[in-house]
């Protein structure tokens, strides 16, 4: 019985041990022999006949409604106001947007 318990053992080693040496190598990085993979191709030159119009031009907002409401205005109250962000022509104080303004 004590021959058999030792010869299961070392069967069981003889097993255990190759499994280890595989996985260890798993991960290793592996060693790649392949060659670098080729810079992708230019993309194919578009069309002449088709055209593409340029983007609309922007155009600011007014800096009054119709109302004649100011779209940014002085916090202290100072009279006029601007369309855009920026400070009081008279105070220099940073104006406020106008929620009014958007109102109809």
């Amino acid at each position: 019985m004590k021959h058999i318990l030792s010869i299961l053992s070392l069967f069981a080693l003889i097993l255990v041990l190759p499994s280890c040496k595989e996985q260890s190598k798993s991960d290793a990085p592996a060693e790649s022999t392949e060659a670098p993979a080729a810079a992708p191709t230019p993309a194919p030159a578009a069309d002449p006949a088709i055209t593409v119009p340029p983007p609309a031009p922007t155009t600011p907002e007014p800096a009054q409604n119709a109302k004649g409401v100011w779209h940014y205005t002085c916090p202290k109250g100072c009279e006029g106001g601007a369309g855009a962000q920026g400070n009081c022509a008279k105070c220099g104080t940073a104006l406020a947007h106008n929620a009014a303004y958007h109102q109809q």
